[in-house]
């Protein structure tokens, strides 16, 4: 005699095994896809999620040398939920024809920003560690390819992004 349970099992098995020969003499195949998106903590949060703006102001041409108009960048970082202090940033952008180090100014093909972290050379998308107690010290200054480069006059900009990560 069997009781009830031993019965549904038995059941159970019974299907499966039946339902497996079935599509064994008709069988199709489709693909599954799953999808989703794992989020995990955000360590950083740079400049409370707002660009950060700065202007160079008035640049004399034939003054721009690397270290003429170095202007720091006025940013807030908080780190507090990072998982640990070993935290890495870069400046994400394009580089110059000329420097893939320094980011492009467009419409003016001689000219380029050079970015320093600390005081050190940062180039551009080139990852620089630091310790997410201690907010770097980000600066930018305006480089040209060559004394005798021809600079355009007028208004210019350019953009990038800062991107901060922990390992």
């Amino acid at each position: 005699m069997t009781d009830d349970r031993t019965l549904a099992r038995y059941s159970v098995v019974t299907m499966v095994l039946a339902l497996g020969a079935a599509m064994s003499a008709d069988a199709y195949e489709t693909t599954v896809t799953i999808s989703g998106t794992v989020l995990a903590s955000i360590p950083c949060v740079i400049n409370n999620e707002r660009p950060i703006v700065a202007a160079f102001g008035d640049v004399q041409i034939a003054d721009i040398d690397g270290s003429y108009k170095t202007i720091t960048l006025d940013y807030t970082l908080d780190c507090a939920r990072a998982v640990t202090n070993e935290v890495r940033m870069q400046v994400r952008g394009t580089g110059t024809w000329f420097s893939p180090a320094l980011l492009a100014v467009p419409g003016n093909n001689e000219l380029g920003i050079a970015f320093k972290k600390d005081g050190a050379a940062l180039a551009v998308n080139t990852w620089a560690n630091f310790d997410a107690g201690k907010k770097p010290l980000i600066q930018a200054v305006l480089a040209k390819r060559s004394q005798s480069s021809e600079i355009v006059n007028g208004a210019f900009s350019a953009s990038a992004t800062m991107v901060v990560e922990y390992r």
